[in-house]
C-alpha cells in the first residue's frame, strides 16, 4: 500500500509540474485546470475533486487573496499575481494530494515575502508534529511566525 501511495504522489508530482509550466501572464486558470485534467487522465489517474460534493473542476486554483479551493475559472492570470494550485489524483485506490505557489511574472518583494513567510510557517508546523502535540500549538507556532514575519 505505501508504494502504491508514492506512485500516486509522483503522478500528482508531474500532473502538478505540467500546470506550472504553463503558468504566465495571460492564461487563464481554466487552462490551467485543463492541462491538470487532461495530464491525469493520460497517467491512468482521476482528478479527486472533480464533482466532489460538486466542485466542478480537476484542481483548485487560488490567485493573490483567496486563501484556499478557488474554482478555476475565465479570469486571465496577470503580471504579479501569485497562484497556488491545488492538485489531487485518485489512482489504483488512494489519493496524492499536493500544491505549490507560484509567481506569475514580476511579484513584488511583499508578495514575495509573504510566500516565504507562508512557506516557513509550514516548515516550523511539520517541525513540532508528533503525537501528543495538540493542534492548537501547532497554530500557535503559525501565528507566532506569521506576526514576527509582519
Amino acid at each position: 500500500q505505501i508504494e502504491r501511495m508514492r506512485e500516486t504522489c509522483r503522478i500528482a508530482r508531474e500532473v502538478l509540474d505540467a500546470a506550472a509550466r504553463i503558468i504566465r501572464p495571460g492564461i487563464t486558470t481554466d487552462e490551467i485546470d485543463r492541462v491538470v485534467h487532461e495530464s491525469t487522465i493520460a497517467a491512468g489517474g482521476y482528478p479527486s475533486p472533480l464533482n466532489y460534493h460538486f466542485f466542478p473542476k480537476s484542481c483548485c486554483t487560488s490567485v493573490n487573496e483567496v486563501i484556499c479551493h478557488g474554482i478555476p475559472d475565465a479570469r486571465k492570470l496577470e503580471d504579479g499575481d501569485i497562484v497556488n494550485v491545488d492538485v489531487t489524483v485518485y489512482y489504483k485506490g488512494v489519493h496524492g494530494d499536493l500544491n505549490e505557489t507560484y509567481f506569475v511574472g514580476n511579484v513584488d518583494e511583499a508578495s514575495k515575502k509573504l510566500v516565504q513567510c507562508t512557506y516557513e510557517c509550514l516548515e516550523k508546523a511539520i517541525s513540532i508534529v508528533k503525537p501528543g502535540v495538540r493542534f492548537r500549538e501547532v497554530g500557535e507556532v503559525i501565528s507566532r511566525h506569521a506576526s514576527m514575519s509582519g
